[in-house]
C-alpha cells in the first residue's frame, strides 16, 4: 500500500502530493525575510530556518535508513535551529525547496511498501504516513503565521485529516504548556469545540493528564467555529476575525480552555 497525499496543486491543474507546501512555497516569494510572524519572537527569516532545519533531518535520518546507516540525531534543538537561523536567507529559501522535496521523495521510498510502519531513528516515533501528514500540517499552520487569514489558507487549515494527526499523535506535547502553567492542581475539566457536519473536538482534564477526542456531536455547550479556526485554536492561534469563534461555555469554562490551548 503506497501513500496517497494527492490533492490540488499551488496552481489549481496538476495533483499534488504536497498541496499545503506548495502553497507555502507560493506564499513565501512575497514574504520578505523581517516581516513579524504570528510566532513570537520569530520573523519570517525563522519561520524559514525552523522549517529547514526539521526537512534536513527527516531527510538526513530518512537517506541513512535507506542506506543502512544510523540516523543522525539532535540533542539540542534550541541550538540546532540557531545554526539555521544564521544563514543567508536567499541560501535558506533554496534549502527549503530542495530539502523538502527530498524529503518527500525519501518519504515516499520509505512508505512504498507499507505507510503504517514506525521506521527506526526517523523523526519522532511517528508511522510514515504521519509524518507526512505532519509535515502538511507544518507548513500550512507556518502559511497562516506568515501572512494570516486568507481564502487559500482556510481551505488548507480545514482539512479533517491534518485535525485528526494533531489528536492521534500531539495531544500531549499541544497541552504540555498549558497543563504545566496549572502545575497539576487544576480540577478535571471538559470542553468541545464543534463545527457544523463534523466530530466535535473533545478537550478533557482528568488527574491532571489532559487528552483530545473526536466524538460524536451532542446538545452540550460548547465552542463553535468551522474548521480552519479550529485547527487555529488547538494550535494556540486565532483567527484574525473573532466572529469566526462563538462561545456557549460559562466564562469560567472559555478562559480554562484558552489557558489550555496554548500550543507549543
Amino acid at each position: 500500500m503506497a501513500l496517497d497525499t494527492s490533492s490540488v496543486a499551488a496552481d489549481g491543474n496538476a495533483p499534488s502530493a504536497r498541496p499545503e507546501i506548495d502553497f507555502f512555497l507560493d506564499t513565501l516569494q512575497d514574504v520578505p525575510p523581517h516581516t513579524l510572524t504570528a510566532c513570537q519572537g520569530w520573523t519570517a527569516h525563522e519561520v524559514v530556518a525552523h522549517l529547514v532545519a526539521g526537512v534536513e533531518l527527516l531527510s538526513g535520518q530518512a537517506r541513512a535508513h535507506l542506506e543502512g546507516r544510523p540516523a543522525p540525531a539532535v540533542d539540542d534543538w534550541a541550538a540546532h535551529e540557531l545554526s539555521y537561523q544564521a544563514l543567508d536567507d536567499r541560501v535558506l529559501r533554496r534549502r527549503l525547496e530542495t530539502g523538502e522535496r527530498d524529503m518527500t521523495e525519501l518519504f515516499e521510498q520509505l512508505g512504498a511498501s507499507d505507510p503504517t510502519a514506525v521506521v527506526p531513528g526517523l523523526g519522532w516515533g511517528m508511522p510514515v504516513e504521519e509524518l507526512v501528514l505532519h509535515m502538511r500540517q507544518e507548513f500550512a499552520l507556518h502559511r497562516w503565521d506568515l501572512i494570516g487569514d486568507d481564502d487559500q489558507g482556510a481551505e488548507i487549515l480545514a482539512r479533517s485529516e491534518l485535525l485528526a494527526h494533531s489528536v492521534r499523535m500531539l495531544q500531549k506535547s499541544l497541552l504540555a504548556t498549558g497543563l504545566a502553567a496549572e502545575g497539576g492542581s487544576g480540577p478535571d475539566f471538559t470542553a468541545r469545540l464543534r463545527c457544523p457536519r463534523q466530530p466535535d473536538l473533545l478537550v478533557e482534564v482528568h488527574d491532571g493528564k489532559g487528552r483530545f477526542a473526536l466524538v460524536d456531536p451532542d446538545d452540550s455547550a460548547a465552542v463553535e467555529t468551522d474548521p480552519a479556526a479550529r485547527l487555529l485554536l488547538l494550535w494556540g492561534r486565532r483567527p484574525a476575525d473573532p466572529r469566526r469563534v462563538r462561545s456557549g461555555l460559562p466564562p469560567r469554562q472559555l478562559q480554562r480552555l484558552q489557558q489550555l490551548l496554548r500550543g507549543f
